[in-house]
């Protein structure tokens, strides 16, 4: 059988799964070298594109299917973002975000413009299209850079919040901007100018409050049963961006995040369900889209890119154009000066701008209006140099500044029950941030008292969401509620990852009612000790041993001299610990093991040594209840 690669690559059903697979496979090599996923994306578009001419997008999807499938991502993107704004969360910056989105947006469109004409010759018109296209800088490109960088809460909230506002800002001046452009006399160009801003705000808010309250009403009242709750959702905001377009293009944009943030502050039920599955969906939006888009970019337009024009040009937006219109937008704001410096150094271009600048520039083409291409060319300029500058470099610039938070070695200890204490002061003992959760008032009371840092309430209620988690990068479930420990690890798998959650192997008291082992997170510590075993070897006298490890004292030595049955906890070194789960196969010199070592003459038979496929067994009497003595208990709910 002959087939023809070469064609087969001009049809969409082909075409579309290779740009998703590259999108996540690029997501995928961004989460291993810890860098920002937009990196990659754009550079394997560039390369499957422009560069070696495998793909067009533009030709297997045309231009046309090209430009739908990127508005209906940036939508269902700018309604995620919406979802994340609370309106609680911008307490004491929001002069600072309302300044950025409208003096600085203003700020950035004129020095843009002016910028784009003196330096690279663009007509006034093109020019003021060039300078709206780049004021956006967008929560496709920021939300992972935030990830990435980690700020303080201070300047994470003004970035977030700044990027998916400004967005559909950004598309209404480009749409008043193109409208200048097209009209023929001063007299018409105002005119067209003023009925476009009018009718995209008040269209777009329209829209937005309507659908968003029909949303909300349905939600509340739970008319979509619960399995059909986040496809309905999604194709609700689907419904009022495409309602919007009929109307005025691209006002949908403003309908879909104004729909967002009306769901993320009037209290949406499973509101948290619903962000988790939306976020997962706009992994996938954004990988394609990305990878689409790049690909899509004319060969003369990126190579136009490192011409000396686009480079000044772009020196001209980083250098002044960003930091004037930050300083400018957060004088006499709660910021300190060096906050003030990083968020002018963060301005990276996304998604907005990569699909408007291609919409716009067509559509220049067309009237027969000078300077598409260019155009095209000038704005991929500021993507591409944006977005590599602060990828490469924004992590040490925050550490520099101090605005970047602690890594996240740290430990969230589920239980403050006696032994549970002494080992997360064992931990901080080595440097580590810890904090410890539980329901019991007295036992978060005497945590305190012994320096620890300590959450009074369930982790499993919204109250939980808002702990400050600045350097927590672990958790360890230490509770006698085995459900409890389960579903904890379960809701922070998410955020610190399924190799960094931690909980006690199940007791195995009372298999009817527990959880399924499938759904429990990896078991802590060598032997997978349950709760009652751990109880029992503290109460009979076993202790803490700290040994730290020299080029004379291996781990060889350690392994021998270690008792049977004792247990290995921890092990890390320069402040770095990591749970164990058995002896660690090799360790340098400096390394530091913490075990619970049994006292001398108890029996030599290991704790735990449990599996899920080998259950314990379990006697009539014992399956009743899971439980331990109430000053020491932790249900965790």
């Amino acid at each position: 059988m002959d087939v023809d690669f070469a064609h087969a690559l001009d049809h969409a059903v082909v075409v579309l799964p290779i740009i998703v697979a590259l999108g996540l496979a690029a997501q995928i090599l961004a989460s291993r070298l810890k860098i920002p996923a937009i990196l990659p994306l754009l550079l394997t578009g560039f390369l499957v594109g422009p560069l070696l001419h495998v793909i067009s997008p533009g030709t297997a999807l045309t231009q046309t299917g090209l430009s739908t499938l990127t508005s209906l991502a940036v939508a269902v993107i700018l309604f995620e973002g919406g979802l994340t704004l609370r309106f609680k969360d911008i307490a004491g910056h929001g002069l600072a975000v309302t300044r950025l989105i409208s003096v600085g947006a203003l700020v950035t469109w004129v020095l843009a413009a002016a910028g784009a004409h003196f330096i690279t010759g663009l007509d006034w018109g093109v020019a003021a299209l060039f300078g709206a296209l780049v004021i956006v800088t967008g929560p496709t490109v920021i939300a992972p850079l935030l990830q990435n960088i980690r700020p303080n809460a201070r300047v994470s909230g003004v970035l977030r919040w700044e990027g998916i506002l400004i967005d559909p800002i950004g598309v209404l001046a480009a749409a008043i901007a193109f409208e200048w452009v097209r009209s023929s006399s001063g007299n018409e160009a105002l005119t067209a100018t003023l009925t476009q801003m009018a009718t995209f705000i008040g269209v777009g808010t329209i829209f937005g409050v309507v659908m968003g309250l029909a949303m909300i009403w349905a939600l509340r009242r739970e008319i979509i049963p619960d399995h059909l709750v986040n496809p309905a959702v999604l194709a609700w905001a689907l419904l009022a961006f495409g309602l919007t377009d009929i109307f005025v293009p691209e006002s949908g944009l403003l309908a879909v995040t104004i729909m967002g943030m009306m769901a993320a502050n009037m209290n949406v039920p499973r509101l948290n369900e619903l962000l988790h599955f939306k976020e997962e969906v706009v992994v996938i939006l954004l990988s394609t889209i990305f990878v689409a888009l790049a690909a899509n970019i004319p060969t003369s337009a990126l190579l136009g890119v490192f011409q000396p024009a686009p480079l000044l040009l772009l020196a001209f937006m980083i250098l002044i154009v960003r930091p004037i219109s930050v300083m400018i937008s957060t004088a006499g704001s709660n910021l300190n000066l060096k906050e003030r410096a990083f968020i002018s150094y963060i301005g990276p271009r996304g998604i907005v701008a990569a699909a408007v600048s291609a919409l716009f520039a067509s559509r220049l083409t067309e009237l027969g209006v000078p300077g598409g291409e260019q155009l095209l060319t000038l704005v991929f300029a500021v993507i591409v140099g944006t977005v590599i500058l602060v990828s490469l470099t924004a992590k040490p610039v925050a550490r520099a500044l101090g605005v970047a938070q602690a890594d996240p070695d740290g430990f969230l200890v589920v239980g403050a029950h006696l032994w549970a204490r002494e080992l997360a002061l064992a931990l901080k003992n080595e440097g580590v941030d810890v904090l410890v959760a539980d329901t019991n008032p007295a036992n978060i009371a005497q945590a305190r008292m012994e320096g620890l840092g300590g959450h009074y309430g369930s982790l499993l209620s919204e109250a939980a969401d808002r702990i400050p988690m600045e350097g927590i990068g672990n958790l360890l479930a230490l509770t006698p509620n085995d459900e409890a420990n389960t579903l904890t690890t379960r809701k922070y798998e998410k955020s610190f990852g399924r190799a960094h959650v931690f909980q006690l192997y199940p007791g195995g008291e009372n298999r009817r009612t527990q959880i399924n082992d499938n759904y429990s997170a990896q078991s802590a510590f060598s032997g997978t000790p349950t709760f009652s075993e751990l109880q029992k070897m503290f109460a009979e006298g076993a202790k803490l041993r700290r040994t730290r490890l020299t080029d004379e004292y291996t781990l060889e030595h350690y392994r021998t001299e270690l008792p049977e049955n004792a247990l290995l906890l921890f092990y890390g070194r320069e402040g770095r610990m990591q749970v164990a789960t058995g002896l660690p196969d090799t360790a340098q010199a400096g390394t530091v093991l913490i075990a619970l070592v049994p006292p001398p003459g108890a029996p030599d038979t290991v704790p735990g040594s449990h599996s899920p496929e080998q259950p314990q067994p379990v006697s009539p009497q014992e399956a009743t209840t899971n439980v331990a003595e109430p000053e020491q208990m932790d249900t965790g709910r």
